[in-house]
């Protein structure tokens, strides 16, 4: 008797797991409604707000795990006469300390065929979503500066390991600055303008490269701050490269700035190339030192390099060279190459160039050829059917 009722408890619980999987299976069903897809003549007469709202219910139908906080992102909707796009922009991009690559920090999503970027781009992107450390850093920085919010103005903050680095780029100009994580020092602010307004890619474009700013010392914050940038990244070459005994006079000093990071290049003025050096040896001269990661090049680089240590030979040469020829100036990249009976020097940048020989024994200089290169004209591209904003 209690084997059948064993028997007859086993049958049972097998359909009420089968009907039980039947229920989960068809609420998946109901639930998993597809999307619904608008053709271009009925989103043409929509407003702005009205296709944000519709772009809401496509990202909470496909991505129900991603929230839209208005306070955290700006709305803004795009079109040509094929499209129409929604663009949710971070007003506040946080890249964490050893962050992944690939983060994407906006979302697009397309109306008509219903693709929301990053999540269907076809690449190994992820979507970056604050944690709570992020947010108790980010509190940390708002507690020490004022960010307003400006619609045409990106403000992007990359945590190092001694400090914050955090920019603000509009399509004409940056600022750019520094907190130290742990006295909450504040730099001053090093400000700058693009050669050209920097248009506001619609899509994050996966070959995107922003375009790196010279920072002049023009007035006294941008040369106080300057000069406190170039000693944290000497400081970072004496700490990670300790062996390495430079002697700062043979470099120009160079500050780049993007929106994401801030670069110091030391940038050697002579590049000397000894006598006997093998023709297939590449040297590298000019030091990077990249103050959001600490990573310097070419150190730190894949490729292999061999980075030029000048001997007591060289720079007796160099010394000979100058006295004969002349200085030489940062705004030209100089190459010397030693030879049998004469240094030969090559100088040369996007105006100008000019070759130039000294004998080793007499010091007597001669020209061997000098010229200017036309300035090559910028192509004109246009796009008739380029996204424009819908307002």
């Amino acid at each position: 008797m209690a084997k059948n009722k064993t028997i007859f408890w086993k049958k049972s619980k097998a359909k009420i797991d089968f009907l039980l999987q039947i229920l989960i299976f068809s609420t998946c069903i109901s639930f998993a409604q597809p999307t619904k897809k608008y053709k271009m003549e009925h989103l043409k007469s929509n407003s702005k707000e009205q296709l944000i709202q519709l772009a809401l219910e496509i990202l909470k139908n496909q991505q129900p795990s991603v929230i839209i906080n208005p306070d955290d992102f700006e709305a803004t909707a795009w079109g040509n006469s094929k499209e129409i796009l929604v663009k949710f922009r971070r007003y506040i991009r946080f890249i964490p300390l050893n962050a992944e690559p690939f983060q994407y920090y906006d979302i697009t999503v397309n109306l008509i065929t219903n693709q929301i970027l990053p999540f269907e781009s076809g690449y190994n992107f992820t979507f970056n979503t604050p944690t709570e450390a992020d947010k108790k850093k980010l509190d940390f920085i708002k507690s020490k500066t004022d960010f307003p919010k400006e619609s045409n103005a990106e403000i992007t903050i990359t945590e190092n390991e001694d400090h914050y680095w955090i920019s603000k780029k509009s399509k004409t100009s940056f600022s750019k600055f520094f907190i130290n994580k742990e006295t909450g020092f504040k730099s001053g602010v090093m400000e700058g303008s693009f050669s050209a307004p920097a248009a506001r890619p619609v899509l994050e474009s996966v070959y995107e490269k922003e375009e790196m700013v010279k920072l002049s010392d023009e007035n006294e914050i941008n040369r106080i701050t300057k000069n406190a940038v170039i000693r944290i990244a000497k400081g970072i070459i004496e700490e990670k490269q300790p062996l390495l005994k430079l002697n700062f006079d043979d470099y120009e000093t160079i500050v780049w700035v993007d929106s994401k990071n801030t670069w110091v290049e030391f940038k050697r003025v002579i590049r000397y190339i000894p006598l006997g050096t093998d023709p297939e040896k590449r040297f590298s001269y000019d030091i990077t030192v990249n103050l959001n990661n600490d990573g310097i090049s070419p150190f730190d680089d894949t490729f292999e390099s061999e980075f030029y240590i000048e001997t007591k030979e060289d720079k007796k040469a160099i010394e000979f060279i100058k006295k004969n020829f002349g200085s030489f100036s940062a705004n030209f990249e100089n190459t010397v190459y030693e030879g049998e009976e004469n240094y030969y020097i090559d100088i040369n940048n996007q105006y100008s160039f000019g070759k130039y020989a000294v004998n080793k024994k007499t010091g007597i200089a001669k020209t061997e050829i000098q010229g200017s290169y036309e300035p090559m004209p910028k192509p004109v591209i246009e796009n008739p059917d380029d996204y424009t904003e819908i307002k």
